[in-house]
């Protein structure tokens, strides 16, 4: 079994924040009809946030955006999702959210919002000239991911354990938790051996001469998928399913409009939203990493589907943390996504 104690236990306290926080909800703006109107919410540098290029295509008619701050990664903003610091996750890894839900935490994924395929990807990388080559190198080196028990985790322990390294050997792989931006200093230091990078981010370490090798890429290993995507509380969608439909659909149609137009036209948009609404300072990161699609494999509807937790199935079990018995209708739901419906 393989596990990583931190993680697990990091997992286990935000399930226990969830279910004694249901009692305390954060006030919000109300409409009309007594739903919350405001929705609170987080996102990620360096990447077009699909709930606030919802905002900016007119998506979210009656609903107001409040940015509560920026995240790393997906478990980071369950937890802030769990302890209602924010009505939204906008972007979480499917293993995670299955693994907060196996807590006992009461939320559900609701949206594809991120994936890899033949456009965009994730890579484990290394300097050019590196000895480490397979994945049996590992063994005893550091790997830099943006957080731990998301997805660069899963891809890289399906990875050693496909490539034939045991449970013990997977063990002395070391995971150090740096935000993207710092990886590639981490390289050139060698405080880090490899790094797990995103298709946006070799392409910044290209434009600066940085000289890297391509152990293996997350659709190597898995193949075109959906990684991850937005997750609402279970009261939250039971309180407020009109904003919950207006905000998953959104998202939603954000999603496909990334798809069927070309980067330049998302940008224009994108960056404009950013310009007026005082994040003109993201615009550089976002600009010059982001890859210019979703990677999401269902990019007409953004559904979700059984297979998005399936493949991750021996990992999760793997690491002890879900039960054979969890359903699929206690981890995600497509019912507020009209996109989902045809």
């Amino acid at each position: 079994m393989i596990t990583r104690t931190s993680y697990r236990v990091r997992l286990a306290a935000a399930g226990a924040i969830s279910l004694a926080s249901l009692t305390s909800l954060t006030a919000c703006g109300a409409g009309q009809s007594g739903e919350t109107t405001t929705v609170r919410y987080q996102s990620y540098s360096g990447n077009v946030d699909v709930v606030q290029l919802a905002d900016a295509l007119g998506y979210l008619k009656g609903l107001k955006l409040n940015k509560v701050g920026d995240v790393t990664g997906g478990p980071q903003s369950l937890q802030a999702l769990v302890s209602h610091q924010v009505d939204i996750s906008t972007s979480a890894f499917f293993g995670a959210i299955a693994q907060v839900v196996a807590t006992g935490a009461p939320i559900k994924a609701v949206v594809s919002t991120y994936g890899s395929n033949a456009k965009t990807s994730s890579s484990l990388v290394t300097l050019q000239g590196s000895p480490i080559t397979t994945a049996k190198d590992l063994i005893g080196k550091k790997v830099a991911v943006n957080t731990l028990g998301a997805n660069s985790e899963a891809v890289l322990d399906v990875w050693l354990q496909k490539s034939g390294l045991t449970a013990d050997q997977i063990k002395q792989v070391t995971l150090v938790p740096l935000p993207p931006l710092n990886m590639f200093e981490a390289l050139q230091q060698h405080q880090v051996d490899v790094a797990s990078v995103a298709s946006g981010q070799l392409r910044e370490a290209a434009s600066t001469g940085l000289k890297l090798q391509t152990l293996v890429k997350d659709t190597d290993v898995i193949g075109p998928y959906n990684g991850g995507g937005a997750s609402l509380r279970d009261d939250f969608l039971k309180q407020d399913p009109k904003t919950s439909r207006e905000l998953v659909t959104g998202i939603a149609k954000a999603v496909a409009y990334i798809e069927s137009h070309d980067r330049a036209t998302v940008l224009k948009v994108y960056d404009a939203w950013l310009n007026h609404h005082g994040y003109g300072s993201y615009v550089k990161a976002v600009d010059q990493n982001w890859s210019g699609t979703t990677g999401v494999a269902t990019p007409t509807t953004a559904a979700i589907g059984s297979q998005d937790f399936s493949i991750w199935l021996d990992w999760l079990k793997g690491r002890g943390t879900v039960k054979d018995s969890l359903k699929d209708n206690e981890i995600y739901t497509n019912q507020y996504n009209d996109l989902a419906k045809g």
